[in-house]
């Protein structure tokens, strides 16, 4: 049996949802009207969860299968692929054909369990969220427990805590970046540039900017933040390191385009980043919110530029298992095998 239709499930994530003590809360901070907005209005945010969804049914329709974005919401989400024709929930319904498939993601683990007949796949894209999202009742069960036929994530850690949590299966199929825009360009690059991400734990940042400035005075840190993806493509070319400050992560995108754009990654890899950030060969790693210890690595590649260019190159050659051709090959050998599995 040839698979039918793979529904990525866009979840309704973009307009909060009004609770009395969080208005409170905004409105001690003076930030009541900003809250009420958000809830009144959908909020076009750039999710890379969301992002992942769209490149698996770009590459997956390159391959021949036939997938397709499926909005639950009031918003698809779709910031990055506007080629791509996506759905909407009231077009489709919850009865589906045998050989279809739906994609939900950990974050709204209910999504997929509402749909008839079809196969259901969970793709885990964060190991933070494995647990919290589910309902009190459920707290004991699988994914398969609770109605998945398959497990899947985007990074080995989180693979292996669905693993260790119920000894289930679950397949990695790492993503990918685009090396059309996330690409090195040496005549670009400034010595000693830091970029740092403020959405990225803020406090953080400012506790290492602190302590590095007292020891280095040739640094300079700039900040880059809600930009589109070919200017944060250009300040990461720009920059000589990327201070990495994201935690918990599953497979945080940003180390992983920053490495592809010729900067060296140093700071936190909030767990499923030490897949590929490999503490002294491709990056320094401190564990997530020792500011003491990432400041001490930043302040160490600084002053060494030989260490700096091995990590730099190390990086380059590392990220060869991240390019988009190769996440391609990872997600339709996972499909195929779905596809084999009908027969």
């Amino acid at each position: 049996m040839k698979l039918g239709t793979i529904y990525y499930l866009i979840p309704d994530i973009f307009q909060r949802k009004f609770n009395l003590r969080e208005f409170y809360r905004h409105l001690k901070r003076g930030e009541g009207s900003s809250y009420l907005h958000q809830c009144k209005h959908v909020n076009k945010r750039a999710i890379g969860g969301i992002k992942v969804f769209y490149q698996h049914c770009k590459q997956l329709t390159e391959l021949g299968f036939d997938a397709v974005p499926l909005a639950m919401g009031n918003f698809d989400g779709n910031l990055y692929y506007p080629e791509i024709d996506s759905k909407h929930i009231s077009e489709v319904g919850f009865n589906l054909n045998e050989n279809d498939v739906v994609v939900a993601t950990e974050f709204s683990p209910y999504d997929a369990i509402q749909f008839n007949h079809c196969k259901k796949v969970m793709f885990a894209q964060s190991w933070i969220y494995l647990k919290p999202r589910f309902k009190p009742e459920d707290q004991d069960k699988s994914y398969r427990q609770l109605g998945y036929d398959y497990v899947i994530s985007c990074g080995e850690y989180i693979s292996r805590t669905i693993r260790g949590l119920h000894n289930e299966e679950c397949v990695t199929v790492s993503n990918g970046i685009d090396g059309s825009v996330f690409y090195p360009d040496e005549k670009l690059r400034e010595p000693n540039r830091v970029m740092c991400m403020p959405r990225k734990n803020r406090d953080d940042i400012e506790t290492i900017k602190s302590i590095v400035s007292r020891q280095c005075s040739n640094v300079t840190f700039v900040d880059v933040d809600g930009v589109p993806e070919a200017e944060i493509a250009l300040a990461y070319r720009k920059s000589d390191i990327l201070l990495s400050t994201g935690y918990p992560e599953g497979l945080p995108l940003p180390p992983l385009e920053a490495m592809c754009s010729g900067s060296v990654v140093v700071g936190f890899a909030g767990r499923g980043g030490r897949q590929y950030m490999i503490d002294g060969k491709t990056a320094l790693v401190a564990e997530d919110g020792d500011c003491i210890s990432a400041a001490e690595a930043l302040v160490k590649v600084l002053n060494d530029r030989d260490l700096k260019e091995l990590l730099r190159k190390n990086a380059q050659n590392e990220m060869q298992q991240y390019t988009l051709k190769a996440m391609q090959q990872r997600v339709g050998q996972f499909f195929k095998q779905v596809e084999a599995d009908l027969n």
